[in-house]
């Protein structure tokens, strides 16, 4: 497997917005290419598994894809460094408070629904940033997208846990 980088790998253009479907497509291929069992013993193919899959979660995230186009445009990413926007950090702080406070399913789809929007702001920033060369801006907006993911992913964990609350209470009265 020598692909140049992990865009490559899949048959994809370096852009940020890439197609989720033909990336797990070409996964599905990739992955039956180069499944351990259908190798010769002699050839690495666990460590080709694991870089596909590897290569497929860094694509597959926004936050992570736009840190990898970052390091292939020779840029030092540093993804532990402190935002200090306090708009965006105060926005975030009451987005958190009311998902501490909330297990009501239509609250949880309003606050998932303004993470996503944010979420998708801030991606069209990394775009334009990053087309622009304009590397602080395009770190900055990485960074956020690794908040703001972070966010989504506790979104997503609450809605399921909700949703399971309820399945169990269904339970009681079958």
């Amino acid at each position: 497997m020598s692909e140049a980088n992990f865009f490559g790998l899949f048959g994809l253009p370096i852009e940020f917005d890439i197609d989720k479907n033909a990336l797990k497509s070409a996964l599905l291929s990739l992955q039956k290419q180069h499944h351990p069992d259908r190798i010769d013993a002699n050839k690495t193919s666990t460590s080709q598994a694991s870089l596909i899959n590897h290569a497929y979660q860094i694509l597959f995230h926004d936050d992570s894809r736009a840190a990898y186009m970052l390091e292939l445009s020779d840029q030092t990413v540093d993804l532990s460094q402190s935002i200090d926007d306090w708009d965006f950090l105060d926005e975030m702080m009451d987005l958190r408070i009311r998902l501490d406070a909330t297990s009501d399913r239509a609250a949880l789809d309003q606050i998932s629904s303004q993470v996503q929007a944010l979420s998708k702001d801030q991606a069209a920033r990394f775009v334009q940033n990053y087309q622009n060369q304009a590397w602080a801006e395009a770190m900055d907006a990485t960074r956020k997208l690794q908040f703001l993911g972070k966010l989504l992913v506790d979104v997503d964990a609450k809605v399921t846990d909700s949703l399971s609350q309820s399945n169990d209470d269904d339970d009681l009265y079958v």
